[in-house]
């Protein structure tokens, strides 16, 4: 649906199967891995060319078939760096706690380690994205991730959502700062942060586009799943930073829990390497 409106000219679908198979199963029916791997290519193949002989009759979209062996993230990024891929989409589905477990370790390690934009599906598609959630730290991966949310989703209303932590709030509780300074102080914070929140806004000139905006306190990874939940978006579009190996391990706290702890779609965009 996402490719026929934005009119996406190629998708590649790609299946990966667990490395070891062609030996495993070369074995079994006393061939070799070679012969087993072409009969499990072949077939999957077929069962590809149905899924993209259906959307095109359905979408009229073109599409690749690729077949990999090896490890599913891994195999999904280098595919999507062959490419290259603009966006990769992958299927948080399963009917039971091993395979929702599964997928939801590929997509925790995607999310992690890919430079290419991804989104997470978890929900069947019945119409184009109507509301769209952004949460906002006012970095450059907030601002991309507020533009991808903007071409994705071109006629869904985005709530632009910051979740602000006074830092300093416990430290001043616990050496006993007086309650009414400490008001004043989360007041100014709040001030602040919805200050540069309109001038986020402003800067990405969407006058005409339908958008919102709300500034919470607490803590971002809680809060973005708790107003996610009330507000029943049918997608979070998150800036991921990780620069470095180290901050690609650990992913993001917001990224993590979104991931983990809601029920609608995540795009997870970050920047290509310069």
């Amino acid at each position: 649906m996402l490719c026929a409106e934005l009119k996406c000219e190629t998708v590649d679908l790609l299946t990966v199967k667990e490395a070891r198979l062609p030996d495993a199963l070369g074995l079994v029916l006393k061939s070799t891995p070679a012969v087993a791997e072409s009969m499990l290519v072949e077939r999957t193949l077929g069962e590809l060319r149905l899924i993209s002989g259906q959307l095109h009759d359905d979408y009229g979209i073109s599409c690749t078939t690729t077949v990999k062996f090896g490890q599913p993230e891994e195999e999904i990024i280098d595919r999507a760096d062959e490419l290259p891929a603009d966006l990769t989409v992958i299927g948080m589905h399963g009917g039971n706690f091993f395979t929702d477990l599964f997928i939801g370790n590929t997509a925790d390690k995607l999310a992690r380690m890919t430079k290419t934009p991804l989104l997470v599906v978890k929900n069947q598609a019945k119409r184009a994205y109507r509301l769209v959630l952004v949460p906002v730290d006012f970095s450059e991966n907030s601002r991309r991730a507020a533009w991808m949310a903007l071409k994705i989703a071109p006629d869904a209303h985005v709530i632009f959502l910051h979740v602000f932590d006074v830092v300093v709030e416990e430290q001043m509780r616990y050496i006993n700062v007086p309650t009414d300074t400490i008001n004043q102080y989360d007041i100014e914070a709040h001030g602040n942060a919805r200050r540069d929140l309109n001038q986020f806004i402003t800067d990405l000139q969407i006058e005409n586009r339908p958008h919102s905006r709300t500034v919470i306190f607490g803590n971002p990874g809680h809060v973005v799943c708790d107003y996610a939940r009330t507000m029943e978006p049918d997608l979070i579009v998150l800036g991921k930073h990780g620069q470095s190996r180290f901050e690609e391990f650990l992913l993001g706290s917001v990224t993590r829990h979104a991931i983990d702890q809601t029920s609608c779609d995540i795009l997870v965009v970050t920047a290509r390497p310069a």
